[in-house]
């Protein structure tokens, strides 16, 4: 039996720039793509289909794939969920579960999807699109967000802020600036704390939007004189101080003050103690920060975890630069497949 085995990679979300609107666009996205931790899924034609996986990531799992089946003439499908991303933490774990489903599915059949008509599919990227560009290559990504009106009502267009989450029928926006990212360590810590989503991040949006325009113009200065140019130049110093100035202004401002305490206390015993660029992933708890070397730090967190927080904890990766990876019949696809269907079926 034909099978396939697709490892997605993880994400942080560093700030979504404008969340004003009024010059007729709203969102846009600031995020990196993660090499751990990430869904391994595989999947291969049967008799009758069935999701193995934990009990959260089958019911996940099953929703996506029922999106499929009502619109596309598909057989029967065993899918396996062997790895995963932690749920609620701030990592990007539901557009990369959908994604790589839906990816695995997409090649079984043959149905010849991009990974943008995917996300479309199950509903991703309706706000950001740093997870969808995150599985289809990887790297640091700023999208360019959405059209938007308050207005009028437009197919396509977007008339309320709005998360991913309740965002429906709305394509992932484009991407206006994609970089690899240098080779730094980061480190994750996910503090054991309340995980802000589903109703409570929809009721957020609506009574914190809009944002204050010189916000928006103040992040949108530093993003682009000094957080992109630190990529480009590999300049850890200045990369960090731009990721620190923006987690006290506009969205990010908002979304750190939802926070439990311990969130702002973890950031800045990480910021005290050799962390470069400490911020929030998306609305947490996961926190980032980035050095050459983070090992010491590695084992200070932990401690601090251990004495400040216990069922919190902390890990060290680094940069996916290139997507999400397919293997089929020990032949493996990144960012460069072999035929024009599979090249399609990633870009």
């Amino acid at each position: 039996m034909r099978k396939v085995t697709i490892t997605t990679p993880s994400r942080i979300h560093l700030a979504l720039i404008d969340l004003n609107g009024s010059l007729g666009r709203v969102d846009g996205s600031i995020g990196l793509s993660l090499s751990y931790p990430g869904f391994e899924i595989t999947a291969q034609y049967a008799d009758d289909t069935e999701i193995i996986g934990t009990d959260e990531v089958v019911l996940r799992a099953n929703s996506i794939l029922q999106n499929f089946q009502e619109k596309f003439d598909i057989g029967s499908i065993r899918i396996e969920i062997n790895e995963n991303i932690p749920f609620h933490v701030g990592l990007g774990s539901g557009t990369q579960l959908s994604l790589g489903i839906a990816q695995v599915i997409n090649y079984l059949f043959d149905l010849n999807l991009t990974p943008q008509e995917m996300a479309f599919i199950v509903s991703r990227g309706g706000t950001s699109g740093i997870g969808v560009a995150s599985f289809s290559h990887g790297g640091f990504i700023i999208d360019g967000g959405h059209e938007f009106s308050k207005d009028e009502v437009c197919i396509g267009k977007k008339n309320s802020f709005l998360p991913s989450s309740a965002s429906k029928g709305i394509k992932p926006p484009p991407i206006i600036f994609r970089h690899d990212f240098p080779d730094w360590d980061i480190l994750i810590t996910i503090p054991n704390c309340r995980h802000i989503s589903g109703e409570e991040e929809v009721r957020l949006f609506k009574t914190l939007c809009p944002v204050s325009l010189n916000d928006v113009q103040y992040i949108s200065h530093i993003v682009l004189l000094k957080l992109m140019p630190s990529i480009i130049q590999q300049d850890l110093l200045a990369f960090g101080d731009a990721i620190k100035q923006i987690q006290s202004i506009g969205w990010k401002k908002v979304e750190i003050n939802e926070q439990d305490e311990i969130v702002r206390e973890t950031m800045t015993f990480l910021d005290k103690n050799g962390g470069y660029g400490v911020g929030l992933s998306s609305w947490g708890p996961a926190i980032f920060c980035f050095g050459e070397d983070l090992r010491q730090l590695e084992s200070k967190t932990k401690e601090f975890l251990l004495d400040r927080n216990p069922g919190g904890y902390c890990f060290l990766t680094r940069a996916n630069n290139t997507g999400a990876t397919l293997i089929d019949e020990e032949r493996i696809y990144g960012n460069r497949l072999k035929t024009a269907n599979e090249q399609r079926a990633f870009h």
